[in-house]
């Protein structure tokens, strides 16, 4: 019995520490790129709405919020395809704070549930005082993607 006991603890010990190195092996690439995801050359505030807004305050321009997650396909296409577009890039810097919501981290949860997220990726549009104007779900071609953005900026 205490054999199996130690063979147990001995699994349970070798499972978290498999968790903790495949963990650590995440931090070190997000920490060689700069930053997290695939679209570095946006100037994201990670994970803080409420900087995100007190930002917009101080430029006078509305929030972009994107939702995102580590494992969804359609939200790397997005980066990958249309978020590191050069005039995507230059519009969404020019006339939006930009904000990134890991939607897997626990402390988001209330803005997932707040904005009603339903699918990833999802861009939700805040005035510069944090009040909702907008919302699109789901992978957008970049000509599709600027008109969604162009409506928040022109208030056509």
């Amino acid at each position: 019995m205490d054999k199996r006991l130690f063979g147990l603890l001995g699994l349970g010990l070798a499972s978290l520490l498999l968790i903790f190195f495949f963990q650590l092996q995440s931090e070190e690439f997000h920490a060689e790129s700069g930053v997290k995801g695939a679209d570095p050359q946006i100037n994201w505030i990670w994970n803080d709405l409420n900087r995100g807004v007190q930002v917009a305050r101080e430029v006078d321009k509305p929030v972009l919020i994107s939702f995102w997650a580590e494992w969804c396909s359609w939200c790397v296409k997005m980066d990958n395809e249309v978020l590191s577009d050069k005039e995507v890039i230059d519009f969404v810097s020019e006339n939006f704070v930009p904000v990134k919501i890991d939607s897997d981290l626990p402390e988001n949860r209330r803005l997932l549930i707040l904005y009603q997220i339903t699918g990833h990726p999802s861009f939700v549009i805040l005035d510069k005082d944090g009040k909702f104007l907008g919302k699109a779900i789901g992978y957008m071609p970049k000509d599709i993607f600027l008109q969604f953005l162009e409506k928040y900026v022109t208030g056509e």
